[in-house]
């Protein structure tokens, strides 16, 4: 049977019409933010939010030990109560110019799964229960490879995926 033969049974594109259309369902979840509890934070002049559930704890900025041949968004080590975490600054990833760490920012304690990383935000900003769906990722965006944008809500607060951030391969010296 050739395709112009399968796609003319009725039976068979009902079946594939109600097969995309569940797939389609997959999407809208997945671009969900419908009663999601996320935590906003700035970065710049941009909001940025990620769920609640995977921040541990917002720090006031502290000393980070620079390390040697690591990607520019690693900024160092540094100490949590006697354990050393991996400082990540966003703007390099996000195409953001750079902005020096001061005493007035935050680190922001994420965790993904058994991989823990502290965020240096400029200010943490407070939580939303949201309800909607996440517009696509914006083009600016988009362009510089970040695919741990989940998208944007109807606030302008760009959603954030930890999980797929804390994985991405610029984040590594490619010496595993």
């Amino acid at each position: 049977m050739d395709l112009n033969e399968l796609f003319a049974d009725p039976a068979t594109r009902e079946v594939l019409r109600t097969r995309a259309k569940a797939l389609a369902g997959l999407q809208q979840r997945a671009n969900s933010v419908e009663g999601e509890l996320t935590l906003h934070f700035l970065l710049g002049e941009e909001t940025y939010s990620i769920p609640a559930n995977t921040a541990r704890e917002v720090l006031r900025f502290t000393p980070v030990a620079s390390l040697p041949g690591v990607p520019p968004a690693i900024l160092g080590l540094v100490n949590v109560r006697g354990r050393l975490l991996t400082c990540i600054d966003l703007r390099p990833l996000l195409g953001l110019p750079p902005s020096p760490p001061r005493e007035t920012m935050h680190l922001l304690v994420i965790s993904a799964g058994a991989v823990e990383a502290a965020l240096l935000v400029d200010q943490v900003l407070d939580m939303h229960r949201h309800t909607g769906v996440l517009q696509p990722t914006p083009a600016m965006l988009a362009g510089n490879g970040v695919n741990w944008i989940r998208g944007m809500d109807e606030a302008m607060v760009i959603h954030l995926d930890p999980v797929a951030l804390l994985h991405d391969p610029r984040l590594t010296t490619g010496d595993h």
